[in-house]
């Protein structure tokens, strides 16, 4: 059985929709076409392009698949009990010009309000998917892709089993780019880039920005305190995170 994969997108439009009522829906792309990666992982070295076909038997099959807030995972791509229920439904999901696009009707619950609130703060600004590739151009060989003549070879994903997608806490390039996370049955293989960028969203969490102190920002902040007082196993310290606190220390003394 294929490997199960996720591939992130850093997404200036994904945005609330201002014609559902309720505002509760998120349109975004869980997918852009012909973007060429470079990427690393347990098939090789090789540059990725998803096809415009790619997800043609997952739109036409009427499965819609299950919305999940960073698959189920914790920033250190653990599994999470709080993180593995879905947070909302598709309603739409078709391929355009650009990618596949989605439209989703997030629920009422605890952590759906949050997700929520931080996509309207653009502190989430990624949607990212998971799933299993049926077919490439040139298939995986034996010892998998390689280097030739000192040049990557090209992998065009051809077919996408599409298992679930989301918003996504961390994406490595700005615009359309594709993130060089791999999520597999082997393990996660974290790029430097994405690693740095998670150490500043965790600084963030705890200096603060402009944007986070409203009241609705000062409550999220006060949960995720509170979760890693009782999660500290999950939250392992480094020197970013402790020149953050001594930051902040530092700016309630002078208060």
């Amino acid at each position: 059985m294929p490997a199960i994969f996720t591939r992130s997108y850093a997404l200036d439009d994904i945005h609330i929709s201002r014609s559902a009522a309720d505002g509760r829906t998120v349109e975004a792309y869980a997918s852009v076409f012909d973007a060429p990666t470079e990427i690393s992982d347990h098939q090789g070295e090789y540059v990725e392009v998803i096809d415009r076909t790619a997800f043609d038997r997952a739109t036409r099959s009427g499965h819609l698949p299950p919305v999940m807030f960073n698959h189920g995972r914790t920033i250190h791509g653990e599994s999470s009990d709080r993180f593995s229920m879905p947070i909302g439904t598709t309603i739409e999901m078709r391929a355009d010009g650009r990618g596949l696009l989605t439209r989703a009707r997030y629920a009422r619950t605890e952590l759906a309000d949050e997700v929520l609130e931080l996509i309207r703060d653009g502190a989430i600004s990624a949607q990212s998917f998971s799933g299993r590739i049926v077919r490439s151009d040139p298939p995986p060989p034996s010892g998998g892709y390689r280097r030739s003549a000192g040049k990557l070879p090209t992998v065009r994903r051809l077919e996408i089993d599409l298992r679930e997608y989301g918003p996504a806490v961390f994406a490595a390039y700005k615009g359309a780019a594709i993130m060089n996370v791999r999520s597999t049955s082997t393990g996660t293989d974290l790029s430097r880039k994405a690693r740095d960028a998670r150490n500043r969203i965790r600084a963030r969490e705890i200096i603060g920005t402009p944007a986070q102190r409203s009241r609705e920002a000062t409550r999220i902040r006060a949960k995720i305190a509170l979760f890693k007082i009782d999660h500290p196993d999950l939250y392992r310290e480094d020197p970013v995170i402790t020149r953050a606190r001594a930051r902040r220390d530092a700016r309630h003394r002078a208060a």
